[in-house]
């Protein structure tokens, strides 16, 4: 495809200040509410935790230590002592090592702790431009492009984007894949896929949606053939894996396992057994796990539904990063749903399609959103 053809997706200085806004209030919002309801509703010694440990917990503690010991060279953590870092991908602590250079806490911990904070919450920031671009160049209409900044903005599992986790940082490299996979521009599809798959090891399976999106592009025939600009797809498809098997030649020598990043998995209770049944205990067992069960169940739905659109890419990678985790425990799905690029463009497609859902939609997820950072910063297991 020829540039000049290429849909503008230039983000006008009116759009800027809205995103710089409603990330101003949106952040403001999950933390006073979010830390107040710890004042209020938690007690004993979560309620005494200092400000920046009490932001920055569950994987956030797995950056820091990554940042201040690097990777474990045995499982010394969790109450059993047989869980290790193996598990979390070097590209989020690796941010947040070069913002804690900054500053010069009496603890050391506190500068990592922070620096993942900023990192995540500057990753964010980042996210709404190129989910913005993204709607642009699919031609969505400028009034779902305004609602899915606050959509985004007012997510139910927002809070993770202000605490040092991955998922906007995630959010930015796949959106960015899809976004230059969309335009045919490979190089940066090579690149921030890469950079997604040492971010989450879910990345690495940018791979499929990439190739789908090229044969849209050129047809079958062009990859049989070899022709140059399905060569370039190619090519860019075999860049995407480099840093995930690099990260798995680490593990290798560091402590003999490549696969020491799955395996280490035991620990937090995930073996690999049949999606099926995970959805079944969640009902048999209620509770927390009820709730866990049915989002996963809903992710489903809207997952269909992106097949029912024909967004093919979107639709594969969003089903393997769902059925994977899935396929190990209940624990995290919402996070994972909400962590994806595929998920926030089905719900902006139902927006696009049906515009009275907007209003309702997003009342539902500010709602959610300081409810669920009430939880997240009180220690509440069933946030993470």
């Amino acid at each position: 495809m020829n540039t000049l053809s290429l849909p503008s997706i230039k983000i006008s200085q009116r759009e800027w200040l809205t995103i710089i806004f409603a990330v101003i209030v949106s952040r403001t919002v999950i933390y006073c509410l979010g830390l107040w309801g710890v004042t209020e509703f938690a007690s004993g010694h979560y309620a005494e935790q200092p400000l920046l440990q009490t932001i920055c917990r569950f994987d956030c503690v797995w950056f820091y230590r990554i940042i201040e010991n690097g990777y474990d060279l045995v499982p010394q953590w969790l109450s059993q002592k047989n869980a290790a870092n193996w598990a979390f991908m070097p590209l989020q602590p690796f941010i947040g090592w070069i913002f804690s250079k900054f500053f010069f806490f009496e603890n050391p911990i506190n500068n990592a702790r922070l620096g993942l904070i900023i990192a995540s919450n500057l990753a964010f920031l980042f996210s709404l431009p190129i989910i913005l671009m993204a709607l642009k160049q699919l031609n969505f209409s400028k009034a779902t492009q305004s609602a899915a900044i606050w959509l985004l903005c007012f997510s139910p599992y927002t809070v993770y984007s202000t605490a040092g986790y991955t998922e906007p940082l995630f959010i930015v490299f796949v959106t960015g894949v899809f976004l230059f996979s969309y335009r045919q521009q490979w190089g940066w599809v090579a690149i921030l896929g890469l950079l997604a798959a040492i971010t989450r090891n879910l990345g690495v399976f940018l791979v499929f949606p990439v190739l789908i999106i090229a044969i849209q592009h050129y047809g079958i025939h062009s990859f049989v053939r070899f022709k140059t600009p399905a060569l370039k797809a190619i090519s860019a498809i075999w860049v995407i894996p480099f840093g995930f098997f690099t990260y798995m030649a680490y593990l290798y020598f560091h402590v003999g396992d490549a696969l020491a990043f799955g395996h280490i998995q035991i620990a937090w209770g995930r073996q690999l057994t049949n999606p099926f049944h995970w959805i079944l205990y969640g009902f048999e067992t209620g509770g927390p796990k009820l709730y866990l069960a049915i989002m996963a169940i809903l992710a489903f739905i809207l997952n269909i539904y992106l097949v029912m659109r024909k967004y093919y890419a979107e639709a594969i990678f969003m089903f393997i990063c769902l059925v994977l985790p899935l396929s190990s425990n209940l624990n995290a799905m919402p996070r994972y749903a909400f962590g994806l690029y595929p998920t926030f463009f089905g719900l902006l497609l139902l927006i696009e399609r049906y515009p009275n859902i907007k209003t309702p939609m997003l009342c539902v997820f500010s709602a959610a959103s300081t409810f669920i950072a009430i939880g997240f910063y009180s220690h509440m297991m069933f946030t993470v």
